[in-house]
Parts: structure tokens; sequence; C-alpha cells
């Protein structure tokens, strides 16, 4: 028996039931969340493996592509290594989502709307389809950010409370991207909250500037809120609340379930 598999059985042992459908199967496979796939050369952080059902770990297979796109779009230039990445990644999606890719070429009123919010002008001889903007707000690229999210806190949960999200607890998702990051959109009073940074390395390698996270979490543990960032493009900010009801919720969030399979 090779070292995968010796490892797979021992951490299957020690974590026999998956974090991603409320428990409601026995997990057969170790997911790796945020996938492999965002990472340079796939060298994920430590620590960040979880037990999921197939169904479960095949969930987010292709929106994991997306997001890994997602990831490396951003305002500064590129290295040519990192051009070659973000190549491969877009055409990953170009095979797979090519209706994601055309969802998000802007539409010239929504070129100019951004440009009023946040004071960015064509250049001299240009015009608004010059400007370097993608539309992340179309049902397809929002879709994929949710399914994605959902995994993200349900794992990051499971991680920092060493319980599985309940079938009956509310996941609220509000993301944000680069041009509102940069703008100070995130509310600043998160920073009272979430007050709690873990460590992201491989074999001693500082992965931070890949992904980075801080969390915060209640008296009770039953409401945890985490608020990612990928690389310098996006972030996520996702409240897991096991009451029945959420109370509060994130401006624009969107409110999901932990997977259900029937």
């Amino acid at each position: 028996m090779g070292a995968k598999s010796k490892h797979r059985r021992a951490f299957l042992s020690k974590h026999p039931i998956c974090c991603f459908c409320a428990g409601e199967r026995l997990a057969e496979e170790v997911d790796h969340v945020p996938s492999r796939v965002l990472f340079k050369s796939r060298q994920w952080p430590e620590g960040y493996e979880f037990p999921a059902c197939t169904k479960c770990n095949r969930a987010t297979r292709l929106d994991e592509q997306v997001i890994a796109m997602l990831s490396l779009i951003r305002s500064n230039s590129a290295s040519p290594a990192e051009d070659a990445e973000i190549q491969e990644r877009i055409r990953a999606v170009a095979h797979n989502h090519p209706d994601v890719l055309e969802e998000m070429k802007p539409r010239v009123s929504q070129l100019r709307q951004a440009s009023r919010k946040y004071g960015i002008q064509p250049s001299k001889g240009e015009t608004f389809m010059d400007l370097p903007m993608l539309s992340v707000r179309g049902p397809l690229v929002n879709g994929a950010v949710d399914n994605f999210s959902r995994k993200l806190a349900c794992a990051l949960f499971y991680k920092h409370t060493n319980a599985i999200v309940p079938a009956h607890a509310s996941i609220a998702v509000r993301w944000y991207s680069n041009l509102q990051i940069d703008n100070d959109e995130i509310p600043r009073e998160l920073a009272d909250v979430l007050m709690e940074f873990p460590r992201l390395e491989r074999a001693r390698n500082n992965l931070q500037d890949q992904f980075f996270y801080r969390w915060g979490i209640s008296d009770t543990k039953s409401m945890v809120a985490f608020l990612c960032f990928f690389r310098q493009s996006f972030a996520i900010l996702a409240f897991v609340n096991c009451s029945i009801s959420f109370p509060t919720a994130p401006e624009e969030a969107h409110i999901l379930r932990p997977y259900t399979w029937a």
C-alpha cells in the first residue's frame, strides 16, 4: 500500500463522516479546500484536508475552475509565469464553461456605471470598452462563487469548531471584487469581530499571498464568521449560523444551506 493510500485510510478513519452534507453520509474521499488548483504548483496549505462523500467532493469540481481563474485576475501586471497560468485557467473555463466567459464581457452601460462610481476614466483616445474591467455580477459567475463558498464555509467551520454544520444551519455569503476591496467596501468593523488568523504554510513556505483569512466565533460556537482573501483578486465573507433562523446577514448576502442529497 502506497503512502497516499495509507494517509487516506488513516484520515478517513479519524474523520469518518462527510463534513459538507450535514453529516448525512459517510466520508469516502479526502477533499482539499480551497482546491489545490488555486495554488502555485498545486501546493495547498497543510491541514486543509476535509472528509467528504463522493457527491460533495464532486459538487464544486467545475466551479473551482471558475474560482481559480478569478483568483488570478488582478489590477497589477503579472510575470510571464503567472501570465501563462492565467491563460491556462482561462482555457479550462472556456472548455467547460464557455458561457461564463461570455457573461463576463461587460456592457457599455456597466462600464459607464462603474466609471461614475469609482472615478475611472478611459485614457485619451480610448473608449469605455477599453477600460480593464470584467463583469462578475452575472448568475453563472455568482452561482460558481456560491457553490464554492458553501463548501469553503462548511470546511472552515469544521476545522475551527471540530463540528459539522447541521442541516438546519444557514450560510450567508457575500463576496467582493478587487475593485470593491480597493475602494474600501468591506466593512471595517469586521476587524473587531474577526480577530483570529491561521497559519497557512506548506513545508514552511508561507502561502498567504495566495489565500488568507481571518475568522471569529461566538461564545456558544453557534455562529462563526470568515473573511477570506484570494490573492489580490477577490474576497468572500461567510457567516455560518447554526440557529434555525438567520437574524442578521450581510447586505446583499446569499443565504445557503449545507449540501443535501436525495
